[in-house]
């Protein structure tokens, strides 16, 4: 049902077209045949208000803009590769057979694009991209500017294809997501529309550029918008599935990585893959922290010679790749050796590092790209290293270290973004190897959690976090449980004491914010009681009483207050047996140190 109105749109134009053919051609149907499919669609969008109608087409659109725009950055990222570099099938193969000096320069030249184009808008373009998807999402309301992102994407595809050492789905990301805001703010849909849109676009984006298409949805709704909610899952998968046919018609259906079929399946092999879990899980929050260590020493740097950053991180990486050309572009061909195990060892134990150090310098020095892609890479390396060293020691295993490639891919996807189940499945769909699919799912979820322990901020919102951007809790079981009541007390409780006239407190209740009481403390600031305004009714009503009534007499003694050691898990919990719209925090000597709002525990999380 909810790919419907995807249907409606080609069924749309036989409307205007004059039909030339004869009641009795068969392409017509029977008469009674017609009806029913117009009907039946016709049914479907009348069934749904204008303003979802309207969204349900934009979502459509929107997959149709990524699919379109993933083509066209693919074809430009191919036109500079044929431009940069000389020879060879592959990019790889194109390195490798350029000379020493043009590894050097053309990198150069491309740091030297990056600084004119930041002249040019006269600020930073660097950066993966995903943390400033998340961040419109959640803070700006789904709004991103259109130009800047396309601007933003042409450069990074430039700049990979001249040998910068990071992804190209990073400009694809950003121009699927870009597109989706465009269209929010065009078309005037609501917020929390524009925000899903942003999710579709950039999803999209992932779902095209690697033929994808489950992954990249789930990708959307783990690492984007953080919820599996049915409401967020259908028009995700109709815009990634939209981009993908497209994407597929211009590039063909076959997985990125053609490999052979591995299998994983004995116990012993499985077991092995978990043990290799928190190994992967550490080099994930290694990944994350030495990237965040970078980013944090380049942006040091005062802002004139900063601009010069891009052009001397291009070409110290050129220098590099003289002995290491693997290091230069996204590393695709480089995995793809390592997934068919053609990578000698020594290569598998040192490019992942140098890798790593060659992204986070571009990245830090302000080189648009993605770290999807320089992730994959270290992880595969990785797993592959990690694999021929256990085939060496153990002969009897019988495993392949491309298997193995497999499995540190995944775990390294998973420890990086915090999001096991989408990087099963975007690992599964890049290989179509379901064979190693077991280790895969145990790797991912142990190295993901042994990641989260060590690093609690994942590649995408750690720069966010260093930046002092807020974003909504995830409404976790654990979080709830391990989260003290100190994260949302406020300190501003109005308190009397316990002899105060009725008739002086009652204009501070009617001057009281809604959903504010008045608390009743002792001589050393115990909590006796409570006011709330609500429940006094009767009392105001009777004038006679106001001059004999002190906060004594009325407070109520029933509430029970919570304490500073309770979690919110506990805290909502009492909210659900009080009237209350806030409840009184006490220390351990029953002192009121503060209040806990209703409205702050359901703003906290995000539902």
């Amino acid at each position: 049902m909810r790919a419907r109105p995807a249907r409606a749109l080609d069924q749309a134009p036989t409307v205007f077209r004059r039909d030339t053919r004869t009641p009795d051609d068969p392409a017509n149907g029977t008469a009674a045949e017609q009806p029913v499919f117009y009907r039946s669609v016709r049914e479907f969008l009348g069934q749904l208000p204008g303003v979802a109608q309207r969204f349900w087409l934009l979502v459509v659109a929107t997959g149709v803009i990524s699919g379109l725009g993933a083509v066209a950055l693919l074809e430009l990222l191919a036109l500079v590769k044929r431009l940069a570099w000389d020879g060879g099938p592959t990019f790889l193969a194109a390195f490798q057979h350029a000379s020493p000096a043009r590894r050097v320069i053309v990198p150069t030249l491309g740091g030297l694009l990056v600084l004119l184009a930041m002249l040019g808008v006269k600020r930073r373009l660097g950066g993966h991209g995903t943390s400033g998807i998340i961040e419109a999402i959640w803070v700006h309301q789904g709004r991103l500017q259109l130009g800047r992102a396309l601007l933003r994407g042409a450069l990074a595809i430039v700049s990979v294809g001249m040998g910068a050492s990071l992804g190209r789905e990073g400009a694809l990301l950003q121009t699927g997501a870009a597109a989706g805001s465009w269209l929010a703010d065009r078309f005037g849909v609501t917020r929390r529309q524009a925000r899903l849109l942003v999710a579709c676009g950039a999803a999209s984006g992932l779902a095209a550029a690697y033929n994808v298409p489950i992954g990249g949805a789930l990708f959307g709704l783990e690492v984007l918008l953080g919820s599996f909610a049915l409401e967020l899952f259908g028009p995700v998968v109709v815009s990634c599935v939209t981009a993908t046919i497209i994407a597929r018609i211009a590039q063909g259906p076959s997985p990125s990585y053609v490999i052979p079929a591995y299998e994983l399946m004995r116990p012993r092999e499985v077991l092995v893959g978990l043990l290799l879990a928190p190994v992967l899980g550490l080099a994930a929050a290694v990944f994350v922290k030495v990237m965040g260590w970078v980013e944090v020493q380049l942006y040091r740097v005062k802002p004139g010679p900063a601009r010069l950053l891009p052009p001397l991180a291009m070409a110290l990486l050129g220098l590099v790749a003289v002995r290491f050309p693997d290091l230069l572009g996204n590393g695709y061909d480089t995995v793809k050796s390592a997934l068919l195990g053609e990578v000698p060892l020594a290569l598998l134990l040192a490019l992942p590092f140098l890798k790593l150090a060659a992204s986070a310098l571009c990245a830090g020095a302000g080189v648009p790209g993605g770290l999807f892609t320089p992730s994959l890479f270290y992880g595969a390396l990785l797993g592959g290293g990690l694999g021929e060293l256990l085939q060496r020691a153990f002969p009897s295993l019988h495993a392949a270290p491309g298997a193995f490639a497999l499995v540190g891919m995944a775990g390294v996807l998973a420890g990086t973004t915090h999001a096991a189940v989408s990087a099963v499945l975007i690992i599964f769909e890049l290989t179509g190897d379901y064979g190693v699919i077991l280790p895969l799912m145990l790797s991912s979820a142990v190295a993901a959690a042994t990641s989260r322990a060590i690093e609690p901020d994942s590649l995408y919102t750690a720069p966010l976090q260093r930046r002092g951007v807020k974003l909504p809790e995830l409404p976790r079981p654990e979080w709830l449980r391990a989260t003290p009541v100190s994260a949302l007390l406020s300190r501003d409780a109005e308190r009397c004491g316990p002899e105060t006239p009725f008739r002086t407190l009652l204009p501070r209740l009617l001057a009281l914010p809604p959903g504010h009481d008045l608390y009743v403390v002792g001589p050393g600031g115990e909590l006796l009681g409570i006011l709330a305004l609500d429940a006094l009714k009767g009392t105001i009503s009777d004038e006679a009483l106001l001059s004999m009534i002190v906060a004594a007499d009325v407070m109520d003694e029933g509430a029970a207050p919570i304490t500073s050691h309770m979690t919110l898990a506990e805290v909502a919990a009492r909210f659900a047996e009080a009237d209350l719209e806030r409840l009184p925090v006490v220390d351990d000597q029953h002192r009121l140190i503060g209040t806990v709002s209703k409205r702050d525990l359901l703003k906290h999380g995000r539902f």
